[in-house]
């Protein structure tokens, strides 16, 4: 595990764990609004599976373009967020949501040679998606806190999807195939619930 999984993992559970000092009125609304966006991404098997499936697509590309398509990702998680708790209206959300995981796992399982451009695009896209769910979520929650737990943790998410493809590239460097199919079936398997 690298030193940045390890200090964003701690810092995770640090904020996961912590409880407010209660000295003063107004910490139950702040401390629930952290804990909320820090749990939430963790209680949708669809924000879960598409976390862990960016970065583990995003680590199949060089350096160069790997932080571009994740710095255009967290951009739009935010930027979506805010759409969201603007209370724009969105078609096809919850079907975006769920093409994010199938789509990617696809493109893990196949290995499909993606210009930088598509793939920052497509990164960019499905963030859209998940952020504006988000912000539409965020009701009853102080929205700066809300907004700083989610993108804690679905960038630990993210981290350990792509920190688990360059150990299984190192490994068993044919897994990566088997693991983008079950990406792309649980994605699928989304569209039941």
């Amino acid at each position: 595990m690298t030193r940045k999984i390890k200090l964003a993992s701690g810092l995770l559970l640090s904020f996961a764990t912590a409880a407010p000092a209660l000295a003063h009125t107004g910490h139950d609304t702040v401390h629930n609004s952290l804990m909320a966006g820090l749990t939430h991404p963790l209680m949708g098997a669809d924000h879960l599976i598409a976390m862990i499936a960016m970065g583990f697509w995003a680590s199949t590309f060089a350096a160069k373009q790997s932080r571009s398509m994740l710095t255009a990702f967290f951009a739009l998680l935010l930027g979506g967020f805010t759409l969201g708790l603007a209370g724009i209206s969105f078609s096809f959300m919850e079907t975006g949501i769920v093409l994010t995981s199938v789509m990617t796992g696809l493109l893990i399982a196949t290995r499909k040679n993606v210009t930088q451009g598509l793939a920052v695009s497509l990164a960019a896209c499905f963030a859209m998606f998940h952020g504006f769910a988000h912000g539409l979520e965020t009701a009853g929650s102080v929205p700066f806190l809300f907004a700083t737990g989610f993108l804690m943790t679905s960038a630990t998410l993210v981290m350990a999807g792509f920190a688990v493809s360059k150990l299984v590239s190192h490994s068993i460097p044919s897994a990566s195939r088997l693991i983008g199919l079950v990406i792309a079936m649980m994605g699928v398997s989304l569209f039941s619930i």
